[in-house]
């Protein structure tokens, strides 16, 4: 039985005043709330250089996840190849958050106090490396080896690099590890040859 407002306690006359409406928006966002926490994944920063036709060597962090499925950390690759439109990164000394298009950056380039296995991970799938020679849209040229995980034997670097899209993919070079934007590569020159053209071959006069 409900008791009168009388006899009701503080709580009860609470209720009372705000009415059913009112009752049902802060049980909502309540609710929202807890729900929001319990999705929150522990995060880590790591130092990056970030390159785009806007942005020139800009120096921040990005946030990548904690023991992800599996009990493995999120690798930067990962982290960039996620569905999402843009990547929060923090620059400066102040901590401020910005927000950077993934499909305009060129490149991002870990610090060198960052490990290999957080920038990629190679794992138990079969994979190799090929040399190349590549250049970007924005006219930066580098010589390295692309790390390609095989999905078949007979895979080519052409077709790993026609299902990236504007993914994201490993360049190894001298000066250090690459994260290239596939979309923002103008041309890449492979180190296999199929041999000399027919039309090149001398010709035998008799």
């Amino acid at each position: 039985m409900r008791p009168r407002p009388e006899e009701a306690n503080e709580s009860e006359k609470t209720l009372y005043r705000l009415g059913p409406a009112e009752i049902g928006r802060r049980v909502a966002t309540e609710v929202g709330t807890e729900d929001t926490m319990d999705h929150y994944t522990p995060k880590r920063r790591i130092p990056v250089t970030l390159w785009s036709e806007d942005v020139q060597g800009a120096s921040g962090q990005i946030f990548l996840d904690l023991g992800t499925s599996g009990g493995r950390h999120q690798t930067i690759l990962e982290k960039l190849n996620e569905s999402s439109p843009f990547l929060p990164v923090v620059i400066g000394q102040e901590g401020r958050i910005h927000l950077f298009s993934r499909q305009r950056l060129t490149r991002i380039t870990p610090g060198r106090q960052v490990l290999q296995s957080d920038v990629f991970a190679r794992g138990f799938q079969p994979w190799r490396e090929e040399r190349v020679d590549v250049s970007l849209t924005d006219g930066t040229r580098f010589s390295g080896r692309v790390w390609t995980p095989l999905e078949r034997e007979t895979q080519r670097l052409s077709d790993f690099m026609n299902q990236q899209g504007a993914g994201f993919f490993v360049l190894i070079t001298p000066a250090g590890l690459h994260l290239v934007n596939a979309g923002r590569v103008a041309e890449m020159a492979l180190a296999e040859s199929v041999g000399a053209p027919l039309s090149s071959a001398p010709s035998i006069v008799y």
